[in-house]
């Protein structure tokens, strides 16, 4: 695997707007995941950049995370030639969002993919001219003939140290898992789910009273930061490290966990900080459902005002409740098809 270096000065300038766009991402101190993110920052002024560089498209979703990589790759010395989305993936992506301003802004194409491996969408990747694409959260699988089109391949940038905590939600597993350990990791995308080899790690602590959005953040920068190195990385031919997958751990997607139902303060307290902000934890609490924002673990003999939680090993302070689910489906309480029934 490449040594890069731990931090970079950004060699590239982004336009006014967009400089304004990563200041406001920056200041945010959690990060979503979902899908539905609009820049409340009008676009203003030339959107050119130097052309100059390899071509390159980015494939992700119009949230805090993808837009920080994408800008990331906006600071790499290369041509930025088209983004492509998952149409199925939430209704704002048919209209606009923050992939649909960045792509207006910069005079691109943006390619809302329902399905990235039948031939219409293949056609349209391959009429991009790229020679690179980087995959920062995305919820179709690659089959060959995707992966064949650009002739530099393509680099996934992945919120956990891989080869754990392959698949979806790794820093929901990591946060509920209890791991004290998580990172970034920049792969070369092959058959399988997170399966190709690795190019670039970096690693973060997971602090004591980390939330998914806390840790997404600061995973985030790190991939934003060293983004533009491993790509010159996999513009060079780097062909990574291949990784062994008996060492690494598989997560499936979650659901609004019921905490209600749990043996211990400790799990239900993980999974509460595991599920904000993107799929928040449930409870039934005097008679209703409740999605659970923040809680916290107390004693028994802890006199804070507010309801709570009852376990073996302690009481959980439910301090804030949500009428909404929070996740893609933006349902209100009780209606998301990812509530758990017991």
């Amino acid at each position: 695997m490449a040594e890069l270096p731990t931090s970079h000065p950004a060699p590239r300038a982004l336009t006014p707007w967009l400089a304004g766009v990563e200041e406001w991402l920056l200041a945010k101190s959690e990060f979503r995941m979902v899908p539905d993110l609009v820049v409340p920052i009008p676009s203003k002024g030339s959107g050119r950049m130097d052309a100059g560089g390899r071509r390159v498209g980015f494939v992700g979703f119009p949230s805090d995370y993808s837009l920080l990589v994408l800008l990331g790759l906006l600071r790499s010395e290369v041509q930025l030639v088209g983004l492509a989305t998952s149409l199925g993936a939430n209704p704002a992506i048919a209209g606009e969002n923050a992939l649909s301003q960045v792509a207006d802004h910069l005079g691109v194409p943006l390619l809302r993919l329902a399905r990235v491996n039948e031939y219409d969408s293949l056609a349209a990747l391959r009429r991009l001219g790229a020679d690179l694409f980087v995959v920062a959260s995305f919820d179709q699988i690659l089959h060959r003939r995707a992966l064949e089109i650009p002739p530099m391949g393509w680099v996934n940038v992945h919120p956990s140290l891989l080869p754990r905590y392959r698949g979806p939600e790794p820093v929901y597993w990591a946060i509920a898992q209890g791991e004290q350990e998580s990172g970034v990791s920049f792969q070369r995308v092959a058959a399988g789910i997170d399966a190709g080899p690795l190019l670039f790690q970096a690693a973060e602590d997971v602090r004591p009273r980390d939330t998914a959005g806390t840790l997404t953040r600061r995973l985030t920068e790190l991939a934003w930061r060293h983004l533009p190195r491993v790509v010159d990385e996999a513009l060079s031919g780097s062909p990574g490290e291949p990784m062994d997958l008996s060492k690494g751990s598989y997560f499936t997607s979650v659901g609004h966990r019921r905490i209600d139902t749990l043996g211990s303060v400790i799990t239900a307290d993980r999974l509460v900080r595991a599920g904000d902000p993107n799929m928040l934890a449930a409870a039934f609490h005097q008679g209703r459902l409740a999605y659970v924002r923040r809680a916290t673990p107390v004693s028994v003999d802890d006199e804070r005002p507010g309801p709570r939680l009852h376990y073996p090993d302690g009481e959980l302070l439910l301090l804030e409740l949500a009428g909404s689910c929070g996740c893609h489906h933006a349902e209100p309480v009780g209606s998301c098809p990812h509530d758990e029934t017991a």
